[in-house]
């Protein structure tokens, strides 16, 4: 049994980063508090902190050991909810790996164990949200000719969008950037890669690109049925947290006065869109 101070090892916040707190917390063989990439993370009264550096040698003996010991597909597992945007993700995972080494594959199955429990959640949570922001990414062509898309889920969900847009527009070479996480998805019709700590500042729109917007905007407020009109269920199918980065919705993302209400939905010039009343630039 781990012995001595509870141990909260901080990791450079790379997945090899967080292998490497792993093997760590096996090797130091003390109660592990927590794993985490905040450096400003506060220990409690008897409780020790460890920067852990990033050793690739030792990241891969972990990745190695799970293969070996549960598949290929807890390691997929473990990547997904390494995307988390859960500040207690590190641990959730670490708990998980060692539960999943002392159980093999029957770990899959054993959802009365809280330790796996608590991943499916996070798994669960994840898979929610990109599910929704899938369909809320809004490409803009940019004056170099790459389009551009931002986005900001709660989750960190560009490793996860790149592999399926650049399947589906293989030919567009294309970025999508999450400011609040520091990254960017980059495609450039050969191949994609990550840019991680990412603080860009994308070119202006090509010629022309405004008039599409404004294309797109009439368009929703063509097909809105004026009787079907629902700012309650609009908000379900569509968080609130979403709208900012939405052609469709930017025209009152920032009006104060929109209540949400069902009863007060004519309360933005009467002009209806099919997420709501939209306010249609002339």
């Amino acid at each position: 049994m781990p012995d001595g101070p509870a141990l909260t090892y901080i990791y450079d916040g790379t997945l090899e980063g967080f292998y490497t707190a792993v093997f760590e917390a096996y090797a130091r063989k003390k109660p592990v508090k927590a794993i985490t990439a905040n450096p400003e993370i506060q220990t409690g009264l008897g409780e020790e902190a460890a920067e852990i550096e990033t050793d690739g040698e030792k990241a891969l003996r972990v990745e190695k050991g799970i293969r070996q010991k549960v598949g290929d597909y807890c390691l997929g597992m473990i990547w997904r909810g390494f995307w988390s945007g859960d500040d207690k993700k590190d641990t959730v995972i670490y708990r998980y790996i060692r539960a999943a080494m002392g159980q093999g594959r029957k770990v899959y199955n054993n959802l009365s164990h809280p330790d796996v429990l608590a991943m499916e959640y996070l798994l669960k949570n994840i898979g929610w949200e990109e599910g929704r922001v899938r369909g809320f990414v809004r490409f803009s062509k940019m004056e170099n000719g790459v389009y551009y898309a931002k986005i900001e889920p709660r989750n960190n969900l560009v490793p996860l969008f790149m592999p399926l847009f650049a399947d589906r527009y293989n030919d567009m070479p294309f970025v999508i950037h999450d400011p609040g996480h520091k990254m960017a998805g980059v495609y450039d019709t050969t191949g994609w890669r990550l840019i991680e700590g990412a603080d860009l500042t994308p070119p202006e729109k090509a010629e022309g690109e405004d008039s599409f917007i404004r294309m797109w905007r009439l368009f929703c407020k063509t097909v809105a049925v004026e009787g079907r009109i629902s700012a309650k269920r609009q908000r379900g199918f569509m968080p609130k947290h979403y709208w900012k980065n939405l052609p469709e919705m930017m025209p009152f993302y920032d009006i104060k006065e929109y209540s949400g209400e069902d009863k007060d939905e004519k309360g933005l010039n009467g002009i209806q869109g099919a997420h709501g009343y939209l306010k249609i630039p002339e």
